[in-house]
């Protein structure tokens, strides 16, 4: 005897999968005398089982799940239950209702399901107003601009709650049943799962989700199973991304570059540190020579050797083969669903760290120190390589010291600028950086003196600077008014509050 062959359903994305069936997929919201099942699974008598006998039955089912069935499926449903047309899911039905949720649906068809389920569970965990004023922000103490952001928030009047990342989707409905925060910002996704289901819940009780991307975002949204992402407000920090972006769906785009946080990097505010001392007539260098995890985020990605070979050689000419340069050398023109992105992330990870290394290369003709992890170890031979950093320990009273400060711009986001471009001179310091695209942001004039376009322009410029102390004054005091002026997290809240239409 021949065992029947499951029917596969195509997913929103794309692919073909099995859609498990037994009760252990429902989830049930609520109580009423009818029933209401957002979705039936392949067995529909596993849904008849669940409602029991004498109820009404109301049902609603996705076109595409239901077409991929076998022929006696609709026919195993009650004649009796009413079907809802799609979307169609009156508030006062809700009530009526004991709510059955197929789960495995949304992983199907996530634009469909995610925000009718969650409706059902915002109605369920009852009304709960709006509290103006009000934020979430996931991450920990160390986190991402957790500090920053917070301060900033609390300097425009919001009272702001910092959640676990892995504790937001658990603590998220608590939360709801007593208040709903007017805000949820997440930096880089933090606390939104890959289907945004947490998104669709917050959003449906009232509160307004946004996330910033601090990194590539096609990276971050690499990660992502839904499209939730293209109807949220979505700031970054890389203006280059934006066309890409709206090319792919996203509809709320803001442009947030990085920015300081006088409180905390102001020379007032730190005390003399061991690390910086013996510094004022050296060029420094803070960095790390890849990021966290890179090996295992870019698994499977390395480029073509002859690939490899010509993007060094556009470094050599003072050429930028950057992630938009990989892309269009790889020919990848769909960045999103799916890992494909991350191939040209890595050819792009690759000519930085070559950058950095040509740079620091440079640099080491004059007194030069690099504060960072042992991977410079064998890039470096001439330089004084000392151990990493604490971001909000003695990186500060660091940058004030030195002679100078060198920042070398990745490859990963074409027009992004890194802390140091602001932390640097709200510390009181002096920056010398590559001329990267992401410094049209600041007056021309002030970028021309401080910044060098290859390796061979940057020890003269860093001689200068060590020796010029009255033109490093001038430059420099003029650059601090411009960051104090334009560029602090204060205006960058201002900016994305006022976007968001909660200014």
């Amino acid at each position: 005897m021949t065992r029947p062959q499951r029917p596969r359903v195509a997913t929103e994305l794309g692919r073909e999968q099995t859609p498990p069936s037994g009760p252990e997929h429902f989830e049930r919201l609520g109580a009423g005398q009818a029933a209401l099942f957002l979705g039936l699974g392949p067995d529909p008598a596993v849904a008849r089982d669940l409602a029991g006998a004498g109820r009404t039955v109301y049902c609603m089912e996705h076109q595409d799940f239901s077409s991929r069935m076998p022929p006696d499926w609709a026919g195993s449903v009650p004649r009796t239950w009413s079907w809802l047309a799609p979307g169609d899911l009156p508030e006062d039905l809700l009530s009526l209702c004991e709510i059955f949720l197929y789960r495995p649906g949304v992983r199907f068809f996530p634009s469909f399901w995610g925000p009718l389920f969650a409706r059902c569970r915002a109605h369920v965990l009852g009304p709960s107003p709006v509290e103006p004023r009000t934020a979430i922000l996931p991450g920990d103490e160390n986190g991402l601009l957790v500090r920053e952001l917070v301060a900033a928030l609390a300097n425009a009047g919001y009272v702001v709650r910092v959640l676990p990342p892995d504790e937001v989707a658990a603590r998220i409905p608590e939360r709801l049943r007593r208040r709903t925060p007017e805000l949820f910002l997440s930096v880089n996704f933090a606390g939104l799962d890959p289907r945004g289901e947490t998104c669709h819940l917050l959003r449906a009780a009232g509160t307004r989700v946004a996330a910033w991307c601090v990194d590539n975002p096609f990276h971050l949204l690499s990660g992502l199973r839904s499209p939730y992402w293209k109807d949220m407000p979505l700031a970054v920090t890389d203006a280059s991304f934006l066309p890409a972006l709206r090319a792919h769906g996203a509809a709320n785009l803001l442009h947030l570059p990085l920015a300081a946080w006088p409180e905390h990097f102001a020379p007032a505010s730190r005390q003399p540190a061991t690390a910086a001392q013996g510094l004022g007539d050296r060029l420094v260098f803070v960095g790390r020579s890849a990021f966290p995890d890179r090996d295992a985020f870019f698994a499977g990605c390395a480029p073509a050797p002859e690939t490899e070979k010509q993007a060094r050689a556009m470094l050599a000419a003072g050429q930028r083969p950057d992630f938009h340069w990989w892309t269009n050398e790889l020919g990848i023109t769909r960045f999103w669903p799916g890992n494909e992105v991350r191939r040209a992330g890595c050819g792009a990870d690759l000519a930085g760290l070559a950058w950095r290394s040509l740079c620091l290369e440079a640099a080491a003709e004059l007194p030069l120190t690099v504060f960072g992890d042992q991977g410079w170890q064998g890039l470096l031979d001439e330089a004084d390589l000392r151990g990493p950093l604490d971001y909000y320990g003695p990186l500060a009273a660091v940058y004030r010291s030195a002679g100078a400060v060198l920042n070398v711009n990745g490859m990963l986001l074409p027009a992004g600028l890194t802390q140091r471009h602001f932390d640097v001179w709200a510390a009181g310091g002096f920056l010398l950086s590559d001329a990267c695209p992401g410094l049209d942001i600041f007056p021309a004039e002030l970028v021309r003196e401080i910044s060098f376009r290859t390796p061979a322009e940057l020890p003269a410029l860093g001689r200068e600077a060590l020796a010029d102390l009255a033109w490093k004054s001038d430059v420099g005091a003029a650059w601090r008014a411009c960051i104090a002026r334009e560029h602090t997290y204060a205006h960058r809240v201002a900016a994305l509050l006022d976007w968001l239409g909660l200014a």
